[in-house]
């Protein structure tokens, strides 16, 4: 009784949540393609290679044209999943940056443990001479 009860008053709030959604697309629509767009320019500033941007700039340019047709709900979709894919090839350009100048540190390390080592083998040098 109860379990159906749960269920009669979920299958009566999902109209209520899918028009409220479908109300919204009008609006969320326009800031997806907004937001696409800077992702996309930004991509293209930072002269972007990554295999995602085929696939973001296939549903980005889909996607504005739904847009410009009224055609908000299929839009925000293809937008959205453009936003994800344009986010995945910044980050990734991110990490190899990181990663190239993690490397660029990690052999400034290297060089100065060379160093360390040559003046010690030095001072052992000057110590041992002293001594004599």
């Amino acid at each position: 009784m109860k379990r159906r009860r749960s269920a009669v008053i979920v299958m009566s709030l999902l109209p209520i949540v899918m028009i409220s959604c479908a109300a919204s697309f009008p609006f969320i629509a326009p800031a997806a393609l907004s937001e696409a767009t800077e992702l996309k320019e930004l991509c293209a500033q930072q002269k972007l290679t990554a295999t995602e941007l085929k696939t973001a700039d296939s549903l980005y340019s889909l996607g504005s044209a739904l847009a410009q047709k009224k055609k908000h709900e299929a839009a925000y979709l293809l937008l959205d999943r453009a936003i994800i894919h344009y986010r995945i090839a910044l980050t990734k350009a991110a990490i190899l940056r990181k990663e190239k100048a993690i490397a660029q540190q990690e052999q400034a390390l290297s060089k100065t443990r060379e160093d360390v080592s040559a003046y010690n083998q030095v001072l052992k040098e000057l110590t041992t001479m002293e001594q004599q």
